[in-house]
């Protein structure tokens, strides 16, 4: 399912989801992060309580590379070499306006709220805004896995979701019982 054969190149994935993920989720989560970690594929997250937290972990257990994007300094207590801080990304005005276009509601929002969904752009483009992960896992409550699916029970992981949908970048949300077999079938046989 997953086999990163050719080592030289860089292969990333988005590993986000909902803070309310279920425990037995975040499990198989931190299970990838780790199992994918060890493949050579570079984690992407934004460092929030739940799903990206499990990702990360995993990731980090395999001394994997990750960019853990966060929407401000010190968001979460977290800080050190994966850590990148949107707000101070050069690009970030051009993140802003991408984030902006796949949020309808995005001037309602407050400063904070517009500063988590700028970061989710780069969870999914990358620190240049223009090398998209290769695929996304995450769990959000209503299995969502197009933007056309979206809805309020989607959460922040909507964003990341939209955005990688008009994409057309794969999106396995475990959420669902054909996503949740496929990729629990796959860490079995490691």
């Amino acid at each position: 399912m997953f086999s990163n054969k050719n080592k030289e190149k860089k292969i990333y994935y988005s590993g986000i989801g909902s803070r309310k993920a279920p425990k037995d989720i975040l499990n198989v989560m931190e299970e990838l992060g780790f199992q994918l970690g060890k493949r050579n594929y570079i984690l992407r997250s934004g460092a929030s309580p739940g799903a990206d937290s499990a990702f990360e972990r995993g990731a980090s257990k395999s001394n994997a590379d990750c960019e853990i994007y966060l929407p401000w300094k010190n968001f979460q207590n977290r800080e050190g070499k994966n850590y990148i801080i949107a707000e101070k990304m050069n690009n970030y005005k051009k993140a802003k306006e991408i984030a902006r276009n796949h949020y309808y509601k995005f001037e309602g929002l407050s400063d904070d709220s517009q500063k988590l969904i700028i970061r989710d752009t780069y969870q999914v483009l990358g620190k240049n805004l223009d090398t998209p992960s290769e695929f996304v896992i995450c769990w959000t409550p209503d299995g969502c896995i197009t933007d056309r699916d979206r809805s309020i029970k989607t959460g922040g992981t909507g964003q990341a979701i939209s955005i990688a949908s008009k994409l057309k970048i794969p999106i396995f949300n475990l959420k669902l019982k054909e996503h949740k077999k496929r990729i629990k079938e796959w860490l079995a046989k490691l």
